[in-house]
């Protein structure tokens, strides 16, 4: 890890992103659990063995999830999609490109320093951990060109969201039905 990284031990949560900085690597978003809080951070510059920079984007990342960092909007950019567990919503923050075409980082920080300077509404209610215990977005499943989310509900339940550009709706596809199997995993993606 570089030099001002959180200790791997930290990490509560780490989302593989793609290359969305445009240099050709693969870089990453994590939660790390420091002292009362969490904070949210972007590794990018992933070489197999080493990330090049670790950048903490907020200090202040608690009772949220991550659920993809990908290109939502379909402008090009990559866009963070994230769960409020005080809210039950998922909210989508829109970025903006830095000067080699990528994605900045820092756009993905705060509200204010995104697209538009404002986040929006991408999943309107009922998304809270209790009622979704996971959660993953992943690249295009279903051929529309715009990511996917994946989630275990907690009637274990397995149900797939077809993407949106502006906002999710309806109650997903069940894929598999209500099974005390799927309560018991620890991660899905």
């Amino acid at each position: 890890m570089p030099s001002g990284a959180p200790s791997p031990a930290s990490l509560t949560q780490i989302v593989a992103a793609g290359d969305i900085t445009g240099d050709g690597r693969t870089d990453f978003f994590a939660t790390a659990g420091i002292g009362t809080d969490d904070q949210l951070w972007a590794f990018t510059g992933y070489h197999g063995a080493t990330i090049d920079q670790a950048i903490l984007l907020s200090a202040s990342w608690k009772s949220l999830d991550i659920v993809t960092v990908q290109d939502v909007s379909g402008d090009g950019i990559a866009d963070l999609v994230y769960r409020s567990d005080l809210t039950g919503r998922l909210m989508l923050r829109k970025g903006l490109a830095d000067a080699g075409g990528g994605v900045s980082p820092a756009s993905l920080a705060t509200e204010a320093g995104s697209s538009g300077g404002a986040d929006t509404v991408y999943g309107s209610s009922g998304w809270y951990s209790s009622s979704v215990l996971l959660l993953h977005g992943t690249p295009d499943a279903n051929g529309d060109r715009i990511p996917d989310i994946w989630t275990t509900r907690s009637d274990g339940s397995v149900r797939f969201y077809s993407g949106s550009r502006t906002a999710l709706s309806g109650p997903g596809t069940v894929i598999v039905g209500p099974t005390s199997h799927w309560k018991t995993r620890i991660a899905i993606g």
